[in-house]
This record gives C-alpha cells, sequence and structure tokens, in this order.
C-alpha cells in the first residue's frame, strides 16, 4: 500500500465511529448555524487561552488568505520564499501585485532583507507562515516583531499564519493592531476534511475581517464534529500527544540517514530535507511505497518534504531509510 507523505496532514482521523454517528444524528441540518458557531469560538478560545471576542471563522484558512488578498492587499503582496505556494495564487486571482524574498542557500531568510524590501515596495500585506512552510521552522519574536513595526510603520498589515503552530514551541506574538493570525483545524487536530479556519485580530482590523465574512461561513456538521473533539479536554490532550508523537518518531528516523542529506530542523509535521542526495532517497522511498513532497521549481529540485507517519508505519520507514544509505556508502 501506498503511503502519501506529501501532504502535511494527520494519518488518521480523531473521533471513531461512534462519535461520529452522534454528532450526524445530533446535527440540526434544516438551522442555521449559528449556536454551533459560538460553541465553537468557545470551545476553542478556552483550550487555545484565547480572547473570543477577537475570534471568527471562515470556511478553511485558505479562504481567509483569499479574504484578506482582497481586504487588505489592495497595495501589493510580499512574502518570503519559499512559502506557501497558494499566497501567490490568491493574489494572482484578483490581480495583486505579488512579490518575494527570497531564502538563501540553506534555506534560511535574512530579516534586514524583508524589512527593505517593506520599505521600498511599500506592500500593503505582508504573509509569513510560522511554522514556515516547507522548511519547519519557527520564527523567534524578534524577527516577527521587526516586520510588524515595519508593516506598521508604511501602514501595512503583518499576517502570521499559524497552521502548523501546535507542533511548535509556544512564543510570544507580536500585539501591534496591524497583525492577524490565521489558524486551521486541518493539522495537528486531523479535521482537514471539515474546513475550518480562524483568525484572530483586534480592534479596527478585526472589523475589517468581519466586514468582508459570510454570515454563516462554517457549516453545522462541521462545526459539531468539532465541538465534539473540543468538548472532550482529556481525548483531545491524548489527540495532540499522539500527532507530536508521530512528529518526533519523523525527526528521530531521519537521524539516520542526516549525514549523507541536509535535513532541516522542524517545528512542524515535516520534514524538509535537500541535497544533491535528497532527490535520490526521495526516489527510493516512493518506489517502495512511501511518497514524499517533490517541487518543480528549480531553487527546490534538490528538496523532498515529509509529513507524520502514524505510529505503526515507522519501523518500514526506518528500515528503507537503512537499506538506502548503506547503498551508497
Amino acid at each position: 500500500m501506498t503511503v502519501f507523505m506529501n501532504r502535511n496532514i494527520s494519518p488518521k482521523r480523531p473521533l471513531n465511529d461512534e462519535q461520529l454517528i452522534e454528532v450526524v444524528t445530533q446535527t440540526a441540518f434544516h438551522e442555521y448555524p449559528e449556536k454551533e458557531s459560538t460553541r465553537f469560538k468557545e470551545l476553542y478560545a478556552s483550550y487555545n487561552q484565547l480572547d473570543l471576542n477577537q475570534i471568527e471563522l471562515a470556511n478553511g484558512a485558505d479562504e481567509w488568505l483569499q479574504k484578506l488578498m482582497i481586504q487588505f492587499g489592495q497595495e501589493g503582496v510580499l512574502t518570503i520564499s519559499p512559502d506557501f505556494f497558494m499566497y501567490e495564487d490568491y493574489a494572482r486571482q484578483i490581480n495583486r501585485p505579488f512579490w518575494k524574498v527570497e531564502s538563501d542557500e540553506n534555506f534560511d531568510f535574512d530579516l534586514e532583507k524583508v524589512l527593505e524590501e517593506i520599505q521600498k515596495l511599500r506592500p500593503s500585506l505582508l504573509l509569513v507562515s510560522n511554522p514556515q512552510n516547507p522548511t519547519g521552522k519557527q520564527f523567534s519574536y524578534e524577527f516577527l516583531q521587526a516586520i510588524a513595526d515595519g508593516m506598521e510603520s508604511i501602514g501595512g498589515y503583518f499576517v502570521i499564519d499559524e497552521a502548523y503552530v501546535e507542533f511548535g514551541d509556544d512564543y510570544h506574538r507580536p500585539s501591534n493592531d496591524n497583525v492577524i493570525i490565521i489558524r486551521t483545524l486541518s493539522k495537528i487536530y486531523a479535521m482537514a476534511g471539515l474546513r475550518i479556519g480562524i483568525a484572530i485580530a483586534k480592534g479596527e482590523t478585526f472589523a475589517k475581517l468581519i466586514d468582508i465574512n459570510h454570515p454563516y461561513p462554517v457549516s453545522n456538521l462541521a462545526l459539531n464534529v468539532a465541538n465534539a473533539m473540543f468538548s472532550n479536554k482529556e481525548q483531545l490532550d491524548a489527540w495532540v500527544a499522539y500527532q507530536k508523537e508521530c512528529q518526533l518518531k519523523l525527526i528521530q528516523a531521519l537521524t539516520l540517514v542526516d549525514d549523507v542529506i541536509k535535513v532541516k530542523p522542524t517545528q512542524s509535521n515535516f520534514i524538509m530535507t535537500y541535497g544533491k542526495s535528497a532527490r535520490d532517497l526521495g526516489e527510493y522511498l516512493s518506489e517502495n511505497g512511501f511518497v514524499g513532497r517533490t517541487y518543480d521549481a528549480d531553487h527546490l529540485k534538490d528538496v523532498v518534504r515529509y509529513s507524520i507517519l502514524d505510529i505503526d508505519k515507522y519501523d518500514e520507514f526506518e528500515d528503507l531509510l537503512k537499506t538506502w544509505r548503506k547503498q551508497i556508502d
């Protein structure tokens, strides 16, 4: 059986059949999801220690990205590169100017270059994923604060895309009024198919998010599935621990080959590998049923990214890594 390690999603779902059947039978499909939405915001805010009045929902984090381009991207959009490829796609869909600050050859980012481009290009919107996709790097408070201040100085907005934040370390975020946090239930919470995206902001920035949102962007069924999970803290904590165990196993597995390929340290549910032998390893693993994420872009042609596996798959994965490593001695 082919195991796909190229989508950065959970190896399995968090709720069992009995729980899902109960949710479906108790969902009032004939009603608008007002109470379900309120309930989810309460549960999510409580679990993540957030202000309930600074949270709004959309049909997936991707819908938020589209809305951000519409509402805040009029003077152009800036990001770092590589980063989540859909930033550029959504900007192009509505003809927003789009610029990128390139990484160095080791996929590290120069803060001074980013700040220089902010002042030179004067974009109205800047997006950065943190932890970063595809490197898995978690940026420091100082890095993010400098960008928030730089964007504030030109009247622009700074979006921190925290799709993978639960896999990283807790950190102090910039508190500027121009900062917008985007989150999802697609990664550590394993609910990619439900399409629940969360935006966190305050003041006039939050008001502008509300202005462009739909009245009921998420279905009551999707919300009730999420509510079933978030209302059971013991089960939710155990699930998060399982996801982090999968992450740790992936990190440990790739130490078997980190003497012959470059492996980026990660604080996400994937690991980025690169270098002359990385693509060869990726092809070998794919031929043997473990398919990583490869890229067509020239600057990423030697990159392969692997997302987490279910715990019971790591023995086979590690055996393949060991076999490949012996072949290249």
